[in-house]
């Protein structure tokens, strides 16, 4: 039964991601707008095909040994099935191929005992949790409540590249990734960006709200993607930032009776494409996943976050994700908690 309401109570059960048959999706404006749009497109085109044998065999060993720690922990863990992403698919306005199941945390939101499939703004991932279709059956079957948000039709009018510094998908769709949102018991904090539209939290909203939940919207703070290396709850009162992003004049205001750590001392390990190219910045060593209150795990080479977390009383293991840039993924991407031994609270 999937009951998990937050990132800090004790975790039990999750997924844990797998990077085989990974290709590079088809270069298309909804790739670029997702993991490029700092690139021109001439930097990019020659991604194609399947990753380097040696870059997914390194990328499975590091997940493998997460997923043997997490079973040292008492942790229950999963793995979404095996997909062949080279495959050609299409819609009745594009073409496409897959990505990858690296990131089960992208595109399932579970809330409390319900857990929503989520509308991304890729192409390339239109299908990608049909990885996790016999899970889903089974959650469904014990009486968890399954949705799935309305599918966009991804028109290459829906993205534009005119100004980086703020959202490349327009608000002409309801777009979201699970990944745009911070679950905090009955509160919800929505990120508006380059995967998550005001129709889409509007959408989350009206299936929410009936449920007691509040959804609040963050606009303006990080356009790129993901909150979870800007926004990151260690549990009820304590939240830590991306100082390199917010600061004590510009954070969301939710926040503002929680003690905050803001941190941007962060080791850059590097990517693994051509010429360096990366799909996400170095800060995506702040991205972390919490046991419980009083343990993470992180990246092994963030000595100073681990250092800055223990003076918090939090302690941390510290793991290997050698292409976590190269593939865009650190530690709270790559697992999807379906199981935390916790009831759903009320923290503001």
């Amino acid at each position: 039964m999937i009951l998990s309401n937050n990132d800090w109570d004790p975790l039990k059960e999750c997924f844990v991601g797998i990077a085989d048959n990974m290709v590079h999706p088809k270069m298309d404006l909804s790739v670029m707008s997702f993991s490029y749009a700092g690139y021109d497109y001439e930097e990019v085109k020659d991604l194609k095909g399947a990753y380097p044998q040696w870059i997914i065999d390194e990328a499975n060993e590091d997940l493998d040994n997460l997923s043997l720690q997490l079973e040292k922990l008492n942790v229950k863990v999963r793995r979404p099935e095996k997909t062949k992403h080279s495959d050609t698919f299409s819609s009745p306005d594009w073409q496409s191929t897959g990505w990858y199941n690296y990131c089960p945390r992208d595109l399932l939101l579970p809330l409390d005992n319900l857990i929503i499939d989520c509308p991304s703004a890729m192409r390339s991932r239109y299908f990608e949790t049909f990885a996790y279709r016999k899970f889903l059956y089974e959650q469904f079957d014990e009486g968890v409540l399954w949705i799935s948000a309305p599918k966009p039709r991804l028109l290459d009018d829906l993205y534009t590249f005119e100004d980086l510094t703020k959202p490349t998908v327009l608000d002409k769709e309801i777009i979201f990734d699970a990944a745009n949102i911070v679950r905090m018991g009955n509160d919800l904090l929505f990120q508006v960006s380059n995967s998550g539209t005001i129709k889409g939290a509007k959408w989350l909203e009206s299936i929410v709200k009936p449920l007691g939940y509040r959804v609040h919207i963050a606009d303006g703070f990080y356009a790129y993607t993901h909150f979870d290396s800007t926004v990151i709850p260690l549990r009820p009162g304590l939240v830590l930032f991306n100082g390199a992003r917010l600061n004590e004049n510009h954070y969301p205001k939710i926040f503002k009776k929680w003690d905050k750590i803001f941190f941007d001392d962060v080791i850059d390990i590097g990517s693994s494409l051509p010429n360096g190219i990366s799909p996400c910045s170095p800060y995506i060593g702040l991205n972390l996943l919490s046991i419980s209150e009083e343990l993470v795990i992180v990246d092994i080479n963030q000595t100073s976050l681990r250092k800055k977390l223990s003076s918090y009383g939090i302690e941390s293991i510290g793991l290997n994700m050698r292409h976590a840039r190269t593939i865009s993924g650190g530690f709270h991407c790559v697992t999807l908690d379906t199981l935390r031994d916790g009831k759903r609270e009320d923290y503001f």
